[in-house]
């Protein structure tokens, strides 16, 4: 039994038919060590065997009935030499016994007469050796179990680049056969680029004595197969090399790198792969000092796109736009397709329905807008979406390196800035970045900042204006108009302030605020029996389309104590083209409770029927940029009339803003307009002095 405690005592067989020869070989091993047993002959010593393992045996081989020859013989048929060692003991002293004892598996011969000071140094080198061939044996086979299951191929190489010895891993291909290479050089049997590199790596880990690595790739009958050959020195002419089949590993790679890099939706180059890009070509254009352009493109209508037709929609119209934006600007003309390392223009989706593109190496900002007209001009022809064709614009802002940035971050904010203004120009066209369009910026950003402070410091204050009735010449309702009284810019009318609000949301709060206000005031003119007749309030299409809209309405009605039928909302007609079917149900239960609705600046927007018809409109208010030409020009002479016309046979009040003359008042009154509000009949006034002129209207004459 081997073990490895140090208080062990080994068990030795003496196996002789001399007694004498037994006692004496027991008295030696056991001051060795050695528990001993002993055996008369070799059919006792077999028999004993069944039951005993011991770690050495001292067999003599002259014995009657089975000699040591044949008992050792059999003992091999058991055990290996490393697991039961033998020692032969004889008196035959001739070259031929000693053959024959190692042949049937002896470790070691000892002849009479024995050496008795020396036999248990003997049997203790005889076991230790056994042990130590036992371990490296257990060893080998575990390293070659571990050889055997790994899916490595293992390649002893020479320094001189030859093959020496060949192990083929676990699913390695059944063509690497060992004789194809061994005795071969690596650039006999691999590519002659990829043979000197690996013969590279050879070489140096032989000089340095250190691991190398060499990747590498091997053409395949379908695709390319990639490697990896981690080279290790064995002693100082040969090494060995570990090689890995990494293709899946690079393929897997390649998704990460795709998903890190690139849009999964249009497969075009993402944001962070467009930032790497972009410090790319501008250290290059810094080099070459030559001029770079970025454009930032936004469509225009992809939010209705994906209310009305669902985000499905909006995703394929993406992949469509990007497949066009491929398609007619290629990298022969001006873009580069995702993975070209050239120098060329390149495109990215940043996000949304936002892209860029870069355009390097230009002279002067020509080809910018060029690929400017050419990308609007792309996108303006229909797209095929859902058994439908929709349409959208582009705008598109234009940065020039270095003129308007020398990094990427500042670039791509001025393109950004310049592509916000093409929006605010109309849409569906292209502007150049400038200074002033930062400063314009920054001045709306401070402007939305004291928005807000003005919302919270309660800043805002409402002014009115009668609506007169000229036939009779009596008032019969008020418009309240929101005035913004800054701390040291003084009164501020809407046109400067309302768009940032309608922006940034802040409009939300502050109609509302506008709301509550406008109708705590006219429930305080009913109380003191001053007859102001309805109070009209402006409505934004944002706040109009803002969840609990209609509660709001009927809060502010609830709170204030205001006969609905005294309120009259006005609408944009920007509503009337966007407006879902629930806010329509909305408009119709608050038009239900006898709010009325009015339709104000009528004639500047969506002037259509069609859409008329949809909105519970009881009034419509003609802008006052057509009032302004009356009764001198032609045109609006022909608009306003048509307008009366047309209220007039659907039933409809009509009302004309801006009226600033009598010859305007004339002229409206002729057509069938009668009621008007405007400078003619009195500025917008503060709440006090609006009071005092309700009062006076209240007082007979005398």
């Amino acid at each position: 039994m081997h073990t490895t405690d140090p208080s062990h005592r080994p068990q030795a067989l003496i196996v002789d038919d001399d007694l004498a020869a037994r006692m004496l070989e027991r008295e030696t091993l056991e001051q060795s060590g050695f528990t001993v047993h002993e055996a008369a002959d070799g059919e006792s010593a077999l028999d004993m065997l069944e039951a005993l393992t011991p770690d050495l045996i001292l067999l003599d081989v002259d014995m009657p009935g089975i000699d040591g020859f044949e008992v050792c013989r059999r003992i091999r048929q058991r055990w290996s030499p490393h697991d039961l060692p033998v020692i032969m003991v004889t008196g035959m002293d001739d070259l031929n016994s000693i053959n024959l004892a190692y042949d049937v598996g002896a470790n070691d011969f000892i002849p009479k007469p024995i050496n008795w000071p020396v036999l248990g140094h003997r049997t203790r080198y005889v076991l230790r050796t056994a042990e130590n061939a036992r371990v490296l044996k257990e060893l080998e086979e575990k390293q070659a179990a571990i050889v055997r299951a790994i899916p490595d191929m293992v390649f002893s190489v020479g320094r001189d680049g030859t093959f020496l010895d060949v192990k083929t891993g676990v699913g390695t291909l059944a063509t690497l056969r060992p004789e194809l290479y061994v005795g071969r050089r690596l650039t006999d049997v691999l590519p002659r680029e990829v043979g000197t590199e690996l013969h590279d790596g050879v070489r140096n880990a032989l000089d340095s004595g250190t691991l190398q690595s060499v990747e590498y790739t091997l053409p395949g009958s379908a695709h390319a197969r990639h490697y990896e050959a981690r080279i290790a020195p064995s002693g100082t002419d040969k090494v060995i090399a570990v090689v890995r089949d990494i293709t899946r590993q690079k393929l897997n790679e390649e998704k990460i790198r795709r998903l890190a890099y690139y849009d999964p939706l249009t497969g075009m180059p993402n944001r962070q792969h467009f930032l790497e890009r972009l410090d790319q070509e501008l250290e290059r254009c810094t080099r070459d000092k030559r001029q770079l352009a970025l454009l930032f493109l936004d469509l225009d209508g992809f939010k209705r796109i994906n209310d009305t037709l669902g985000h499905d929609a909006g995703d394929m119209l993406l992949k469509q736009v990007a497949t066009r934006l491929k398609e007619k600007l290629r990298v022969s003309d001006l873009v580069s397709r995702p993975g070209s390392e050239a120098v060329s223009p390149h495109l990215a989706r940043l996000g949304g329905d936002e892209f860029v593109i870069v355009l390097p190496s230009l002279q002067d900002s020509g080809a910018a807008t060029t690929v400017a007209r050419r990308v609007r001009c792309a996108l303006t022809r229909p797209f095929p979406i859902a058994d439908a064709e929709v349409t959208v614009g582009s705008s598109i802002g234009i940065a020039m390196f270095p003129a308007d940035g020398k990094d990427a971050a500042t670039l791509l904010k001025h393109a950004d800035t310049a592509m916000y203004h093409a929006k605010d120009l109309g849409r569906n066209n292209w502007q150049m970045y400038n200074q002033a369009l930062t400063d314009q910026a920054m001045n709306r950003l401070k402007l939305e900042n004291e928005l807000r402070k003005a919302l919270e410091q309660n800043e805002f204050a409402l002014f009115y204006q009668p609506l007169v009735d000229v036939e009779d010449k009596r008032m019969v309702g008020v418009e309240a108009l929101l005035r913004w009284q800054h701390p040291r810019r003084g009164l501020i009318a809407p046109a400067e302030f309302i768009h940032v609000a309608e922006d940034s949301g802040l409009i939300v709060p502050l109609g509302i605020w506008l709301l509550r206000t406008a109708c705590a005031q006219a429930q305080a003119w009913q109380n003191k029996e001053l007859k102001a007749g309805r109070i009209g309030v402006n409505l934004s299409a944002r706040q109009v389309r803002t969840p609990g809209f209609a509660a709001e309405v009927a809060d502010a009605i609830a709170q204030t104590g205001i006969a609905p039928h005294m309120l009259e909302l006005e609408l944009t007609e920007n509503l009337l083209i966007d407006t879902d079917p629930a806010q329509l149900e909305d408009l119709q239960r608050i038009r239900d409770s006898g709010v009325h609705f009015a339709l104000d600046d009528f004639g500047t927007g969506y002037s259509s029927l069609s859409y008329l018809k949809r909105l519970p409109i009881e009034t419509l208010k003609i802008d006052r940029s057509f009032v302004r030409g009356v009764p001198h020009k032609a045109d609006d002479v022909a608009i306003t009339t048509a307008i009366v016309a047309m209220a007039r046979s659907l039933g409809l009040e009509v009302v004309a803003e801006g009226v600033e003359t009598a010859a305007q008042r004339d002229f409206l009154h002729h057509i069938g307009c009668r009621k008007m509000q405007g400078y003619l009949f009195s500025p917008p006034l503060p709440a006090a002095q609006m009071e005092q002129l309700l009062r006076q209207a209240a007082t007979p004459t005398p």
